[in-house]
């Protein structure tokens, strides 16, 4: 199925910062945490908080301790004084934008206006707004509220951040054509206004609209109406367990967008799910290519394959032989150490990918088997070359079966935090590239020159290093729930592209210029394209054309495969 993603689908800058205060905290302390009333309206990130310790304040108790973070949408002030006599650390998650609404009224509460706040009445950022206006000040949700008010001098109309631009407007214009002396603050956030303006042309692109977030989120529900107006079929959901896969079916391309209260993980659920929906008019030979395609990902067939071929490439430009002995090598330690590192203990993997989920149910302990035996057939093979191909071989299959596993002292663990290496800040992205250097160049090649493979490492390692970071991009948001500490955990998605791209440029210069030197077989200066690729995949997601889902995975795989008929062909033109 043709499924079309909204660019400003997601959390906000708001929900996200609120997010991430709170999975800091987590991280930073043994206190006791507590949001004060639910941190956004999402329930599955709500429950997901809840499984990290998270409690949730209702109502300001007379005493408390540990840490209170005073969600998204804000609270009356009164309320959050209440926390601190009650004795709690209190750390302010409330979104910026609700915040320069606050300090507005603020500000002409202190000329004694009256306060006029266009909103939904029972919703938390408009209690936490009335709060600093009050007492004088009113609530109008539609037409109907506007003969209730009763203003006697000078007055500001604000809005609720996540307002409907049209209500908005059409609401005010009424109001200040009742009442004289009137300021107008269009309060909406920019976010919204270029979500709600995203999905108008949207509908106009697809055949139906499926929009993800909480039932209870205004916003989610205001984006489900603007498509509805748009005479488009809208199917509102939560998680992928909702959607009308049936009825879907009778479509030939979907939307979707999302509250700003949905996490990314989520709608990369419900992407990959919609994905794998055939849509009308797909023949089944096309479905079956489909399923051959995501079955080779899941198994991690494919990415070894392209494995396989890179080291068959780089036999053949060092020793101008292509031997089955080098490819079975590769291929083996691959897949089987990806699959041993995916099938246990990935917990991630239940947000970011429900299909890999259900593979993994079905197949993983049988994959696991395979991967195994694979596992001691590549060491019988490498044992045959030599006892020491064989021990680096040993050495780098147990640091890859370990690296799950708590080896680290009580003392260590308790000073730094880290009790096994995957704890290790960043450290899942460099050992994987490196397992992948040495699989591909020095295992299926080892007497070769010592400088030559080196080199040849060096490119391998930083290439697959990228290509792995990417993976962890798609991932940050479930990464981040679960602890994993990777690099866009650790240092955000922006800064970790704009690093990536740079190692990419780094590449390029040293692709061309190291081949014609002593450093490098001039048959490299072929890696170029497989470099170029990835760099035109990075900076397309960077700039918001690309979303994570299977084709982009099956694209990013195929790097690969680019890389190793380049070299292939390469090793002849130079042979």
């Amino acid at each position: 199925m043709k499924v079309l993603l909204a660019k400003k689908a997601g959390f906000c800058m708001g929900v996200r910062r609120a997010v991430e205060t709170t999975l800091e905290t987590v991280q930073q302390t043994d206190q006791k945490i507590s949001t004060f009333g639910p941190l956004i309206h999402n329930p599955q990130v709500l429950s997901l908080l809840k499984d990290r310790g998270v409690e949730v304040l209702d109502e300001v108790p007379g005493h408390l301790s540990g840490v209170v973070i005073i969600r998204a949408h804000g609270v009356p002030p009164d309320q959050k004084a209440g926390l601190r006599k009650a004795g709690a650390e209190v750390k302010d998650a409330t979104c910026p934008r609700v915040v320069k609404v606050q300090a507005i009224i603020k500000r002409h509460r202190r000329d004694d206006c009256f306060t006029v706040i266009i909103g939904d009445k029972n919703h938390a950022e408009v209690i936490g707004l009335m709060g600093y206006a009050e007492p004088d000040v009113a609530v109008v949700s539609g037409v109907d509220d506007i003969d209730d008010l009763d203003i006697k001098g000078p007055y500001i109309i604000v809005s609720q951040t996540t307002q409907d631009d049209d209500s908005f407007n059409e609401l005010s214009a009424l109001i200040t054509s009742r009442f004289a002396n009137g300021k107008v603050f269009n309060t909406i956030c920019d976010s919204t206004h270029k979500r709600q303006h995203e999905v108008r042309i949207l509908c106009e692109q697809v055949e139906a609209m499926v929009v993800v977030g909480g039932k209870t989120s205004a916003n989610t529900k205001r984006l489900a109406e603007i498509a509805e107006n748009k005479g488009l079929p809208v199917f509102l959901v939560e998680s992928e367990a909702d959607l009308d896969t049936a009825t879907l079916q009778g479509f030939a391309s979907v939307g979707v967008t999302a509250g700003a209260s949905t996490p990314a993980w989520m709608i990369n659920r419900i992407m990959r799910t919609l994905e794998a929906i055939p849509a009308r008019g797909e023949g089944g030979l096309c479905r079956l290519c489909h399923k051959a395609a995501w079955a080779l990902l899941a198994s991690n067939t494919y990415v070894s394959v392209g494995g396989g071929c890179l080291a068959l490439a780089f036999a053949k430009i060092l020793s101008n032989q292509v031997l089955w002995q080098t490819f079975v090598i590769a291929f083996g330690y691959l897949f089987a150490m990806h699959n041993i590192n995916r099938f246990t203990g990935e917990h991630s993997r239940r947000f970011n990918d429900p299909l890999l989920e259900k593979f993994a149910d079905t197949f993983g302990l049988g994959l696991l088997s395979l991967s195994y035996l694979m596992l001691a057939g590549v060491g019988v093979l490498l044992l045959m070359g030599g006892i020491a191909p064989f021990m680096l071989f040993l050495a780098m299959a147990l640091l890859g079966i370990f690296y799950s596993i708590p080896i680290f002292p009580d003392t260590i663990a308790r000073i730094f935090k880290i009790k096994r290496l995957k704890e290790i800040p960043g450290s899942k992205t460099f050992l994987v590239a490196l397992a992948w250097a040495m699989a591909t160049v020095v295992l299926p090649n080892w007497g070769s020159g010592a400088g030559t493979l080196l080199s040849l490492l060096g490119f391998v390692l930083l290439f697959v290093y990228v290509r792995n970071a990417l993976f962890d991009v798609f991932d940050v948001q479930g990464d981040r729930i679960v602890g994993k500490e990777t690099l866009p955990v650790c240092i955000g998605e922006e800064k970790t592209l704009y690093f990536l791209t740079y190692l990419l440029y780094a590449l390029l210069v040293a692709g061309i210029v190291l081949p014609w030197t002593v450093l490098l077989p001039r048959a490299m200066i072929f890696f170029l394209p497989g470099v170029a690729y990835l760099l035109y995949i990075t900076k397309q997601y960077q700039a918001g054309r690309l979303s994570p889902s299977p084709k982009l995975d099956f694209q990013l795989e195929t790097s690969l495969y680019l890389v190793a008929l380049s070299l292939m062909l390469g090793s002849y033109l130079f042979a």
